[in-house]
């Protein structure tokens, strides 16, 4: 008899991304070499038409579904994967119609007991040596909260869906047993024993590589911003040395051209003083004239006219006046085109002072997110070697299970001994190979720190 099987496991927010990238096969997998690529194509999902981004629709399902008001916390469990199987003999006597309808058939009892609106992908894998269906499901609860617990909390509710699983099977006419306890020694509980833990090194292999994509989708991002090298940095803020440049000339020339400014403005009052003056001394010359002349009646104006224009002429008072005016038209108009050219470089500054204060806001964020970047880099490193530690005692039950299955079947104890003999060694291999990529990565935080 072959059992109907059933895992779930629940998915916070860093997961999602690499069941996402499992079941669309969007990467080759590095462990999991059961699956077949010639018959990737054969894969069929019954929820989406295509491949879609599942971060995006559990999310766009949450904003919709929840409705308490409340932030969602970042560790919230935000799907719940399912598992749905039975063994590789099974399905070999199914015809293909047949194999169709028990994937359809158990993804109508996940819609019946959930809610259709709530499933986010239903996926079927054909390419693997036993057909097999993974069910996401968004735990929203139906008064708009977000809780796997309210659905998954309590053991009995695990085994009340197994229960309900079964029986909606069997009455869809697939000739399935349930999955037995513990308790019951009989080749029946051996042969399931094998068969779920093939399940659960199948599902210990997809979450090392969602571990692992999420772990490579982080450091992408962490690569991508230290490659933001600055060339200068001004404070705290880092620009281009085109732009530190540009900035340095602007204040400086700012400087300069204000001081020269200030030079010419004291230039001109001297000037404008230097012609008052010349005219006070014209006047007093022409007054003295009058005076001595006083009693030439007789083109008395024209004579001293004269005789104050020769004056003037001799003390070249008149070529120094006009080269004075001309000098103070040319101040005049140098210091209007200094005054527009301050006003610019006032603006130019202006901008540069905003553009400083964006790459100022822009560096404290990329410095934010970086440190937070490092920050799930090391917790994902401390999750990977609990991981590695799981992974070591599932070995050891799996091959303590094989042991057992041995001896049921009088299986000659010097070839039980040969295996318990090998056991050690063979976890080690195994956690070997897991650890290459882990070392790797540790070296790139070791690295950033």
């Amino acid at each position: 008899m072959s059992f109907a099987v059933l895992h779930m496991q629940k998915l916070k927010s860093p997961a999602i991304k690499g069941i996402q990238i499992h079941n669309q096969r969007e990467k080759e997998s590095q462990t999991n070499g059961d699956i077949d690529g010639s018959r990737s194509h054969l894969n069929y999902d019954l929820v989406n038409s295509k491949p879609i981004d599942y971060s995006e629709k559990v999310n766009k399902m949450i904003e919709e579904g929840v409705t308490t008001g409340k932030a969602i916390r970042k560790d919230a469990v935000k799907m719940a994967s399912f598992l749905v199987t039975s063994d590789s003999e099974y399905f070999q006597k199914l015809s293909e119609q047949e194999e169709k309808r028990f994937f359809e058939s158990a993804y109508e009892f996940f819609a019946n007991e959930y809610g259709e609106k709530n499933i986010a992908y239903a996926m079927v894998h054909k390419d693997e040596k036993t057909p097999h269906m993974h069910v996401g499901f968004v735990p929203i609860t139906k008064d708009g909260r977000l809780s796997a617990k309210d659905f998954f909390g309590k053991k009995q509710q695990l085994v009340n869906l197994q229960d309900k699983f079964h029986d909606h099977m069997v009455r869809e006419s697939f000739d399935l047993e349930r999955g037995v306890s513990s308790d019951r020694k009989h080749v029946e509980t051996a042969k399931y024993k094998a068969l779920t833990f093939q399940q659960m090194e199948q599902e210990a292999r997809e979450k090392y590589e969602r571990t692992m994509g999420h772990i490579q989708e982080i450091d992408d991002k962490t690569k991508a911003i230290e490659n933001i090298q600055p060339k200068k940095v001004l404070g705290l803020v880092g620009m281009k040395e085109q732009d530190y440049k540009s900035l340095v000339d602007y204040a400086t020339n700012g400087v300069v051209y204000q001081q020269k400014a200030e030079v010419l403005q004291k230039e001109l009052e001297k000037a404008k003083t230097e012609v008052q003056q010349l005219k006070s001394d014209m006047q007093i010359g022409q007054d003295k004239i009058r005076h001595y002349y006083k009693d030439v009646e007789q083109n008395l104006d024209t004579l001293a006219e004269k005789k104050a224009v020769e004056k003037v002429k001799q003390a070249e008072v008149v070529q120094k006046y006009g080269n004075l005016v001309e000098k103070y038209n040319g101040l005049v108009h140098k210091y209007n085109d200094q005054l527009k050219e301050k006003k610019q470089l006032k603006q130019e500054v202006d901008t540069l002072k905003l553009e400083n204060r964006s790459y100022q806001n822009e560096n404290r964020e990329l410095k934010s997110e970086n440190g937070q970047l490092k920050e799930k880099l090391m917790q994902i490193s401390k999750e990977f070697s609990a991981f590695k530690q799981r992974v070591g005692n599932v070995l050891h039950a799996q091959i303590d299970r094989v042991k057992t299955f041995l001896r049921i079947r009088d299986i000659a104890p010097s070839h039980i001994k040969a295996l318990d003999d090998k056991q050690d060694k063979l976890v080690q291999d195994s956690l070997q190979k897991l650890e290459k990529p882990q070392k790797e990565n540790e070296k790139d935080i070791e690295l950033e720190m």
